[in-house]
């Protein structure tokens, strides 16, 4: 899978190279430019044949699940309504978790497990970044915000998956 960007010419929703079968989709222009930006998937028919329609409908749904992870992962960007700079926030699996119950024991407590302290993320040298949470509005504005954050990446997900226009792609896998 991998993305791709050029002039509308250059996309094509199937085509075959040498022993592979390339299948793009998500054609959309690039703000303020006369290029385009598409996803493409590729399958080995040397080895397994052409694909079905069902295996390229995984494929692309993969390749969204894929993408829509990763931008859960590392495109959330904390930036706290009390001020300061903006923070890149890791939301792996595991710290979503760490986050949402150390959340939810301040809730609980009434905000008497604060100030709590959380690795973030990291700098693009790698330096790790740290924040303390020293209040319950801290916190409520962190998670509030990570929360809406992940939904609304699914959200997106889910509505690239529903765009898709599948008649062209019947055309060329049903012949």
């Amino acid at each position: 899978m991998s993305k791709k960007c050029g002039k509308s010419a250059e996309f094509a929703l199937v085509r075959e190279e040498r022993s592979q079968l390339v299948v793009g989709y998500g054609k959309t222009k690039v703000d303020g430019k006369s290029l385009y930006e598409w996803y493409e998937v590729y399958f080995n028919t040397k080895k397994s044949g052409k694909p079905t329609l069902d295996q390229v409908k995984q494929a692309i749904f993969d390749d969204i699940n894929s993408r829509t992870d990763v931008k859960i992962i590392s495109g959330f960007v904390w930036t706290p309504k009390a001020g300061g700079d903006p923070i890149p926030v890791w939301l792996s699996t595991e710290n979503q978790f760490n986050f949402k119950s150390a959340y939810d024991l301040a809730v609980q407590k009434e905000g008497a497990t604060l100030p709590v302290t959380f690795k973030m993320g990291e700098a693009a040298d790698g330096t790790p970044i740290y924040h303390t949470f020293e209040t319950m509005e801290d916190a409520d504005d962190f998670y509030l915000q990570a929360v809406a954050f992940v939904n609304q990446t699914l959200a997106d997900g889910w509505t690239e998956k529903d765009n898709i226009d599948w008649e062209p792609y019947e055309e060329y896998f049903n012949q």
